[in-house]
């Protein structure tokens, strides 16, 4: 699979754009030390002002600038590392507890239907209002620091997909004891933890791949609708906006902390939520690429030797239909 993907079009697309916006974040960090160029005025030549902030997209100001004169772009590339950072840890952390809990299942065997039956109550909590209800209030207070904020955010968001992402995992290792070739190494006598080691896993990895992908993407969703509700990574500061009236804005220049703060200045300079809104879809749409590249690069993967045709063998990946990139086929198992 490691082959094929390397020469998927789409992934090598979705791939280097991702890359790219890390290395120039962690470059925007380590280079320039995250500073973010202000100026509330632009000159004339005779050094009279000639127009104040917020500026307007230019070649001065690539993505225009706010009311206190702050560079939306600077503000973009830096935050890209914390955006992406979240999306990739927490979706790392909710696929290895989910994989674990998927095996506890396996083993449960006939207390899998009541255990489905209960996390599927989870669809219809609204991962975005749970947070803010109890994150909300927290990440306001002065008496915890950036990293406990952005922990406890962090803790949460990983807890909510946990239960549904394991019957999924779960959903899947049915799908391939099914196989052929599973049913030969019943057969021959292999034990239940030989042929989960040896048979199931080995099919399993790309499909995992592909759910960690997925999590990202809901993962990114997730943050865009927390900044829209004032819920930012790492803890909120009030910022005085006019007299007597301040808004929320993010300490760390996060992408959805940058759409809640301007959220409050949509009319007066609507290209401060465009942007971050742009490079949140921006973003999606890369690993969309690499979600693609991944299931068609799975779907070559070489047939069993216990199977004699291509015939006698179904596709492997079935977690995306050729429709969608993001959701997940529903497939019932036996």
């Amino acid at each position: 699979m490691i082959k094929n993907i390397w020469k998927d079009l789409l992934f090598i697309v979705g791939f280097l754009f991702v890359f790219g916006l890390l290395v120039a974040s962690f470059y925007h960090l380590i280079v320039l030390d995250n500073e973010i160029y202000e100026e509330q005025y632009i000159y004339d030549e005779e050094g009279m002002p000639k127009e104040k902030a917020p500026f307007e997209p230019s070649s001065h100001y690539w993505f225009g600038s706010d009311r206190m004169g702050a560079d939306l772009f600077s503000q973009i590339i830096s935050g890209a590392k914390y955006t992406l950072g979240i999306a990739l840890v927490v979706s790392l952390l909710r696929v290895g507890l989910s994989f674990l809990g998927s095996f506890l299942l396996w083993r449960a065997g006939r207390v899998m239907p009541f255990i489905k039956g209960l996390s599927q109550s989870f669809y219809y909590i609204p991962s975005a209002l749970l947070i803010f209800f109890v994150v909300g209030p927290i990440i306001q207070l002065e008496n915890y620091t950036f990293w406990e904020k952005a922990f406890f955010e962090m803790l949460l968001i990983i807890a909510i997909a946990v239960p549904n992402t394991s019957i999924l995992i779960k959903e899947e290792i049915n799908l391939i004891e099914k196989e052929e070739f599973i049913t030969s190494a019943k057969l021959m006598g292999g034990s239940r933890l030989r042929i989960l080691s040896k048979h199931i896993l080995p099919h399993l990895w790309p499909k995992l791949l592909l759910i960690y992908v997925q999590q990202v993407i809901a993962v990114l969703l997730l943050l865009a609708h927390l900044g829209i509700l004032g819920v930012f990574f790492g803890g909120t500061t009030m910022r005085e906006f006019v007299l007597e009236y301040e808004i929320p804005t993010s300490d760390s220049n996060e992408w959805s902390g940058l759409i809640g703060g301007y959220y409050y200045q949509l009319r007066l300079a609507p290209w401060l939520v465009f942007f971050p809104v742009f490079s949140f879809a921006a973003v999606i749409l890369a690993f969309n690429f690499i979600a693609e590249g991944i299931k068609r690069s799975a779907n070559k993967l070489p047939i069993p030797k216990t199977v004699k045709s291509k015939d006698e063998r179904k596709p492997n990946i079935s977690l995306v239909e050729n429709k969608s990139f993001v959701f997940l086929s529903q497939k019932k198992t036996g």
